[in-house]
């Protein structure tokens, strides 16, 4: 039930995306729609949570098809190697910056904090 709800926001995200030519990923704009949802409903679904701390566990089963790819791509990969690297490690700089301030917006403390 859980995987369906999920992928039935990211279809919504899908048709979002063609109808209103918007130059977002379908499966994003889903899980903002998912997100605006939960935000606005009172109850946690523990359905959705359950099914989603699953999927976040084996999140590196994902990685798998891409790294083989890569793998086959052998001179192609060391002539990209420095722009994948500097996007990587920008990119993982970015999300982890983005996440603390979301934490600490959503979270509510100042950000000085008297001793």
């Amino acid at each position: 039930m859980a995987l369906l709800v999920l992928l039935v926001f990211q279809w919504l995200g899908e048709i979002g995306v063609r109808a209103g030519n918007i130059a977002l990923p379908g499966p994003l704009l889903g899980m903002l729609i998912l997100l605006l949802v939960l935000t606005l409903y009172d109850r946690p679904l523990e359905f959705l949570d359950n099914a989603s701390n699953l999927l976040i566990q084996n999140l590196s089963l994902m990685f798998i098809p891409p790294s083989v790819g890569a793998f086959f791509l052998s001179a192609q990969i060391y002539q990209q190697f420095p722009s994948l690297l500097s996007t990587i490690l920008l990119s993982t700089i970015a999300a982890i910056l983005f996440m603390a301030l979301l934490i600490r917006l959503l979270d509510g403390t100042p950000e000085d904090k008297p001793d």
